[in-house]
């Protein structure tokens, strides 16, 4: 059985995921800006280079971000988050003690 909260908790636990939410995007917004300028870099390096197309070193970054980006956005927006994983063991340990003080 879990407790209602109350409007302050409720309003605090909004924050914290609007807040959440919003550093996602921010991120996410930076990466795309930042990997386009380097693949841009890298595409006109290439096209005005003299033995053709160079190695795609834009790659490197684009993919290592990318993996810090996927596990952003998974804390972020996952079903399985940290906050849920943490009341789902609060409401477990709350019926534990309830069940132990029921038994004395």
């Amino acid at each position: 059985m879990q407790q209602q909260m109350n409007e302050g908790e409720m309003r605090a636990r909004a924050e914290k995921r609007v807040e959440e939410k919003m550093g996602f995007r921010t991120h996410l917004t930076i990466y795309l800006i930042i990997n386009s300028l380097l693949f841009l870099i890298w595409l006109l390096t290439s096209i005005f280079a003299a033995d053709g197309w160079i190695f795609p070193w834009f790659l490197f970054p684009l993919v290592g971000w990318g993996i810090g980006i996927a596990f952003h956005a998974w804390s972020v927006y996952s079903p399985y988050s940290d906050e849920t994983r943490r009341e789902a063991k609060i409401q477990q340990e709350m019926e534990r003690i309830k069940k132990e003080a029921g038994e004395e």
